[in-house]
């Protein structure tokens, strides 16, 4: 009869997760406080990350149609006159973007025209000053559309699932479009202006669109290293002596408290945050670079590249991870058994 109980409500925990990473580590957790005092069930909630904020840029200088006339031999002409219909000004945060990108790109080939000998003073002025202005603020229209923008803010939203064991579904677009938008960063700070292929954001947001693999890559780690924090402050208030080992005593719980370690922990979770921290290795950096120009204080650099006074989500995973083994580490040399 109580083997059917426990199976039973095995069976409730199982069913009241629906991500299978989690169930797991319920299950583990569960089995552990059969043996030990600790809650039975894990009990972690995971806050929002804080939206990217950036500034509305300043007005800029605005070319009138006339002078558009002027410099109708210029590629620039056309791209003005775009950005001044409807359309122009309506457009998404990645447009603007674009727009502000190809201004700076187009500008010093039309002054350098032979037809443009003849522009005023005043316009050639103009289009300078705004060339400028374009310069000065390249960082904060990539920042703009960084926060605007539906495909990247999700990044940091959490996933109703977490990533699942051995998923790749979307991995390999994700990180495509990521690395086309932090060779742009790249080249924003470097002030690279004619490496940067302004054509190719779209495409890679694109990618981005309904692609939940950062966002779930992001979700589980966060959730696996608060599961393994809040796991291992609790062992670390057991008494082996009192609870598990007495000493001079043969003690039945340690074996099976070995087997649920590595069972659900060194056979499965192990593995999976194995898997988290390998897909954070390669995306860590590329998200670095696409998010650089935001400042320390922000929710994803303080908390997912980390600073100077925190460590990174990868980092935190990795020690998460090394503080819980340490525990059972102590728990084999206290009861005097092998983990093997």
């Amino acid at each position: 009869m109580h083997k059917l109980l426990l199976i039973f409500s095995t069976l409730i925990i199982l069913g009241g997760c629906s991500d299978p990473s989690s169930a797991r580590y319920n299950e583990y957790q569960y089995r552990l406080g059969k043996y030990l005092t600790i809650d039975q069930q894990a009990q972690v909630r995971l806050t929002p990350w804080q939206r990217l904020h950036s500034e509305p840029l300043p007005p800029s200088q605005n070319i009138s149609l006339l002078a558009l006339a002027d410099i109708n031999h210029c590629r620039l002409a056309t791209h003005i006159a775009a950005r001044n219909n409807q359309l122009g000004k309506v457009a998404s945060a990645s447009e603007r973007f674009k727009y502000h990108i190809r201004f700076i790109q187009l500008v010093d080939p039309c002054l350098a025209h032979d037809q443009s000998n003849a522009l005023s003073e005043e316009l050639r002025s103009a289009l300078e000053a705004e060339k400028r202005f374009k310069i000065t603020h390249a960082k904060q229209a990539f920042n703009l559309m960084l926060s605007q923008e539906p495909e990247l803010t999700r990044l940091f939203t959490l996933a109703a699932r977490e990533l699942d064991y051995d998923e790749q579904a979307g991995r390999a677009a994700s990180a495509e479009a990521l690395t086309t938008l932090a060779d742009v960063a790249n080249a924003v700070a470097k002030e690279d202006w004619q490496a940067i292929d302004a054509k190719a954001i779209t495409p890679a947001l694109a990618k981005l669109n309904g692609n939940d693999y950062v966002r779930k890559l992001l979700t589980g780690a966060r959730q696996q290293i608060a599961l393994n924090n809040h796991l291992t402050s609790q062992l670390a208030g057991v008494s082996l002596t009192t609870e598990v080992c007495r000493p001079g005593r043969h003690s039945d719980a340690a074996g099976i408290l070995h087997n649920i370690f590595n069972l659900f922990f060194l056979k499965e979770l192990q593995g999976y945050q194995g898997q988290l921290s390998g897909s954070l290795e390669e995306f860590t950096p590329l998200l670095a670079q696409v998010w650089q120009f935001t400042g320390s204080d922000s929710d994803i650099r303080r908390s997912l590249i980390g600073t100077q006074e925190q460590a990174s989500l990868l980092a935190r995973l990795k020690a998460s991870s090394r503080n819980h083994v340490r525990w059972w580490q102590g728990f084999y040399k206290q009861c005097d058994i092998s983990p093997v």
